[in-house]
Parts: C-alpha cells; sequence; structure tokens
C-alpha cells in the first residue's frame, strides 16, 4: 500500500511544480508537496530496515547466527 502512497506524492510534486510554473501555486505548496514525499519515502525505508531486521532476529532466535567471542 506503501507504493500508491508514493506514486500519489511523487505525481503531487510534479503537479504542483508544474502549477508553479504556470502561476497557479506558489512555492510554499511545492515545498509542502516534497516533504510529504520526503516523509512517506523515509516511512518506506523504515518499513525495509524492520522487515531485515526481522529476518535476522528469526534467524538468530533458530540457532543461526554469529558465535560469541
Amino acid at each position: 500500500m506503501r507504493s500508491y502512497q508514493l506514486e500519489a506524492l511523487q505525481k503531487s510534486v510534479s503537479y504542483s511544480g508544474e502549477l508553479l510554473q504556470n502561476g497557479f501555486a506558489n512555492y510554499n505548496e511545492v515545498i509542502t508537496a516534497r516533504q510529504s514525499l520526503l516523509q512517506a519515502e523515509l516511512g518506506s525505508i523504515n518499513d525495509q530496515l524492520q522487515r531485515l531486521q526481522s529476518v535476522v532476529n528469526l534467524y538468530r532466535s533458530l540457532g543461526g547466527g554469529w558465535a560469541s567471542p
């Protein structure tokens, strides 16, 4: 579902940039759209990190992992 959000926000950034170029928006709207996209991208990266950490934790729980010195 996050991919739909990212796609919509990317379109929002593009559209707000076009509106700015044609004089129908101000730069604050473009900045707000870009900030929303950045927050969604950071959320997506955090989701991926949590998935990878879960795999590592599962692997360790099942007896795999690094030997302690």
